[in-house]
Parts: structure tokens; C-alpha cells; sequence
């Protein structure tokens, strides 16, 4: 909802029936005005943009072979761990050993044998090696965390100090003009549809411009976590912590001897499996 940025669009709805007082949702019937800083916002506006493109990628998700995926949140590992060698989405499920439902992980195509998929080899992991190798990729940033810390400077170094705040700036003086000059041609009753073109086209610019800045500033909060973490840490983890998990870890990549793990601030590391 905008409203929680201090922004307002107008004419959400319109009246069409003053006598019975019937309001409609407005589709186009009327023109519509989005007005930024209209009041005091309640959320920065930085942490809604981040929102936006967390929703986006949620909604978004796909394999490495282009089939769409559904997002889910119920463990830290779901949608996190990749199959090297489809580059499907590897699945919680449980097998039946001895009597006793144990959980394992899978690659989806395997799962499923769905039409036209490839015959994917991919190996299956228990969910107790799994976790173990997660502990031990941490402990690995952790023992090297003097050479990682170094990197992670650098990292910073890169989105520090990079704004679009001007460009944007620049925009907003675009918009003020333009909405100026739609309403006095919506007031004489003047056609305004190349305005409003030019209105949409500069408000889709200012939204990328701002999720850009939204990314970088995600970026050097994830890089400033990692490393007053690993600053913190004076020995190794001993278990595994889902928490830790989603703060740290961006994508598992599973392969038949090793699992690649890509933390959130652009550190790599390789667990032998």
C-alpha cells in the first residue's frame, strides 16, 4: 500500500451514480494522480522498495531450466538448494528406512518424472548432512575470516557512497511539471494521453532507479551483518541454526562430491561432500 510511503493515488474510485451514491473501482473510467510525500510515512521508504523486489523474486522463481517455482518459506533451505546438474530446485521429503520416516533432500525433477524432463542423476542428501555441511561452511568463513573480512571491505567499498538520488531528483522535477500540465488540461478538458505516456514512462524509470538503490543498500546491510558476525566469532558454530541460515546464506548448489554455498554478500565457499 503506497499510503505506508506517505504517497497517495487518487481516484482509486469513482462515483457513477451521484443520486444512489454508488462508487466503482476507477479502470481507466477516470484519470488517476499519484502524489508523493502526500503525508508522514510509517515505513521508510528504502525498506518498501526492498519489500517489493523480495515480493517480486518470490513470485518469480524459477529452475535452471526455466520452470517456474513456488516459493516457500516453511524450512531455510526451501528454495535454496540447487541441483548442479539441471539446475532444478532440490525439495524436503521423507523416505522410510527401517521403519522410521527419515528426511532427505531432492532434486525436484527426480521427484516428480514429469513429460520431457531430462533424466537427472542428481544425488540425495540426507537433511542431517545437509545441515552438517552448513555448519561447516560457516565454520570454514569463520576460520578464514580474517582474509574473508578483507573482502567484504572491499565489497562494501563498491555499493558505499553509490546513489541515484540525483537522477531520481532530477525525475521528480520531470513529474511535478508534467502532473502541472495534466491538470490544467484535465481542468479545460483537453486530451493529455501523451503526458500521460510520458508520466508513465518516467514513473516505471524513477522505480527502477529506486530499486537499484533498494538492492545496494540490502547488499551493504547483508556485507555490514556478515561482517560483524564473523567480528564477533571467536570460535566455530556447533549446530545448526535456521535463523542463521536465512541471514547468511543466498543459494546451495549441490553437486555429486561437493555442495557450493553463496552467502549473501558475495563470499563463496565449497564443502566436499
Amino acid at each position: 500500500n503506497e499510503k505506508y510511503i506517505g504517497d497517495a493515488l487518487l481516484q482509486k474510485t469513482v462515483t457513477t451514480d451521484f443520486l444512489k451514491k454508488k462508487r466503482v473501482v476507477n479502470n481507466g473510467i477516470a484519470p488517476q494522480y499519484y502524489v508523493e510525500d502526500d503525508h508522514e510515512a510509517i515505513i521508510p521508504r528504502h525498506v518498501y522498495r526492498m519489500v517489493q523486489e523480495e515480493m517480486v523474486r518470490r513470485a518469480n522463481l524459477k529452475t535452471g531450466t526455466g520452470r517456474k517455482s513456488v516459493y516457500s518459506g516453511k524450512y531455510a533451505l526451501s528454495s535454496m538448494v540447487y541441483c548442479g546438474h539441471c539446475g532444478d530446485i532440490y525439495q524436503r521429503t521423507q523416505w522410510l528406512l527401517k521403519g522410521e520416516h527419515v528426511p532427505v533432500w531432492r532434486c525436484v525433477s527426480r521427484l516428480q518424472k514429469r513429460k520431457n524432463d531430462i533424466n537427472c542423476q542428481s544425488r540425495t542428501i540426507f537433511e542431517k548432512d545437509l545441515h552438517a555441511a552448513v555448519v561447516e561452511a560457516v565454520n570454514q568463513l569463520i576460520g578464514e575470516k580474517d582474509e574473508m573480512l578483507e573482502v567484504l571491505k572491499q565489497n562494501v567499498a563498491k555499493v558505499v557512497g553509490f546513489s541515484n538520488r540525483a537522477a531520481i531528483a532530477e525525475i521528480d522535477n520531470q513529474l511535478g511539471k508534467l502532473q502541472t500540465e495534466v491538470i490544467k488540461k484535465a481542468d479545460a478538458r483537453q486530451e493529455f494521453d501523451t503526458i500521460g505516456d510520458e508520466i508513465e514512462r518516467l514513473r516505471d524509470q524513477k522505480q527502477k532507479l529506486l530499486l537499484e538503490d533498494a538492492q545496494n543498500i540490502a547488499l551493504q546491510q547483508q556485507v555490514e551483518y556478515l561482517g560483524s558476525f564473523l567480528d564477533k566469532q571467536e570460535g566455530g558454530i556447533t549446530e545448526y541454526d535456521e535463523a542463521l541460515v536465512r541471514k547468511l546464506i543466498e543459494k546451495i548448489t549441490v553437486y555429486d562430491d561437493r555442495l557450493v554455498f553463496e552467502f549473501k554478500s558475495g563470499l563463496e565457499i565449497e564443502v566436499k561432500m
